[in-house]
């Protein structure tokens, strides 16, 4: 198992730099899980334990305001980890993760983590970097949500979706479990707005619905309007 583990531990970039004999100890502190659709890994709130490291799917990070509000913070996916920062300041959590889609992940515990990153620093640098990069991350969400239009953040929001999902035939992107609600909490628009925005983009031909589905049928407009 450790020898499986190992090989997935590579493909994280995280942990890609490293040799053979640094992943063997480490994979062997691994626990991996799998994890159906929309549960909760850990609350805001919640104490700090673990690391997360996404084998496979796709991970909500969200938080709700005093109102009741859902809003979305980022949407992780496969070779991506979060949780890291309530392991460094030792902090309670500071948003939910919920999955998105069925997830396989790899798990670390906090002092797992912190004795292998006492002997190999460059790890702790890529740790670093990814969180500076989270933070830039955070302060363009904020500026775009303040300039970019409903539109435009939905359009981007429905691109990054099918990232995960290949194309039929016919090059259209189908994409489940996607409520008019739902795309509302995280694109931070009211459920009446986006469901205009939507019927909008149907009458242009860049969506439509197949039951419960969302389906792009022109992903290269959709990208037009980002």
């Amino acid at each position: 198992m450790s020898g499986v583990i190992e090989g997935m531990l590579r493909r994280i970039p995280l942990f890609s730099e490293l040799g053979e004999t640094e992943l063997a100890p480490l994979a062997l502190r691994c626990r991996r899980r799998l994890f159906p659709p929309r549960e909760a890994l850990f609350h805001e709130g919640d104490a700090g334990q673990t690391l997360y490291l996404i084998l496979t799917g796709h991970v909500n990070i969200q938080r709700e305001t005093p109102e009741g509000t859902i809003v979305h913070v980022a949407r992780r996916g496969p070779g991506e980890h979060f949780g890291e920062l309530s392991l460094f300041d030792d902090m309670p959590r500071s948003a939910d993760a919920i999955t998105d889609t069925a997830c396989d992940l790899l798990m670390l515990d906090r002092r797992e983590l912190l004795f292998f990153l006492e002997t190999h620093p460059q790890v702790s640098w890529e740790i670093i970097r990814t969180l500076s990069l989270r933070l830039r991350e955070a302060s363009d969400r904020m500026v775009s949500s303040e300039t970019r239009d409903v539109l435009a953040r939905l359009a981007s929001y429905l691109l990054e979706s099918a990232e995960a999902s290949l194309p039929d035939h016919n090059g259209h992107v189908r994409l489940s479990g996607l409520s008019d609600s739902r795309l509302a909490q995280r694109i931070g628009a009211t459920r009446e707005t986006v469901n205009r925005r939507l019927a909008r983009l149907k009458q242009m031909g860049i969506v439509g619905r197949d039951g419960m589905a969302l389906v792009i049928l022109n992903p290269e407009r959709l990208r037009h309007l980002c």
